[in-house]
This record gives structure tokens, sequence and C-alpha cells, in this order.
């Protein structure tokens, strides 16, 4: 089963950081949740899914990021104990579904969603990003 991706899904990935990229890998050290910030429909093709990083490390300076509200940390499968961050500086491009997607156990890839009220930040962020070359793009089909 391969849902078709919405812009707000959380789904596991192994994503690869900007660093893991330039020191020669070409897969992410573990999977992590990961929003889908964008998906760019294609005719003929699967679509292409932009998704950014969520972590439970606190950004370091110079990276833009944004907390994940308390509340929203278990229904993102995330420990409600722990801060969590939505990483807006970094993004993997790939088609749907990547193969570096990890299936859930009900099926498909879709681990959770984000509340409107959540994602609305987020895509203000990326966009004020964007004139200052952010997020840095990875593409993983490559």
């Amino acid at each position: 089963m391969t849902d078709a991706p919405k812009v707000g899904q959380i789904v596991e990935h192994h994503f690869l950081w900007l660093a893991e990229h330039a020191a020669g890998q070409f897969e992410g050290r573990k999977p992590r949740p990961c929003l889908i910030i964008a998906v760019e429909e294609r005719t003929g093709s699967a679509p292409r899914v932009t998704v950014l990083p969520i972590t439970s490390q606190a950004p370091r300076g110079g990276t833009t990021a944004l907390a994940v509200p308390r509340e929203l940390n278990a229904r993102m499968g995330l420990d409600p104990k722990r801060d969590g961050w939505v990483v807006i500086d970094e993004a993997n491009i790939f088609a749907w579904p990547g193969f570096d997607l990890i299936p859930q156990p009900g099926g498909g890839f879709v681990r959770a969603s984000v509340t409107a009220g959540f994602f609305t930040p987020v895509r203000g962020a990326v966009l004020a990003a964007q004139p200052h070359g952010r997020p840095r793009r990875i593409e993983r089909d490559e």
C-alpha cells in the first residue's frame, strides 16, 4: 500500500543530512520522522515529495528550526516528554514512495499528520528561508 502523499503528513524516512551527504554517504544513519512540506504532482510519473527532518536535538546556533508543541509530540509518534524540532534548513526530495521510507504497522507509509495550526508556521518559515538558499535540498533518487 502506498497512500498518496499530502503536505502535513509525517513519514518515517532515512533522512540524509547535508553533512552525511558531503562525507559521501548515500543513506541516512537512522530512520526519523519527517514532515512532508511539498508534493509535486507529475503527469505520467510518481509525485516528488519534499520532507523536512524532525529531531529531538535542540537546534545549534545558525540553524533554523521550529519547536513542535508538546501536545503534538504524541500525535506524531514522538516522545511526549522530549522536545521536538522541525529543521527548516535541510530537505530531502524523492519520488514517492522513496526507497528510504519505512512502512508503518497499519500499512502504507504515513505515520501521522500535523494540524493546520502547526503546518502554517512551518510553511511560513520555509518560504521566509528560500531567499537565503534554504532549505538546502538533497535529491535522494540519484
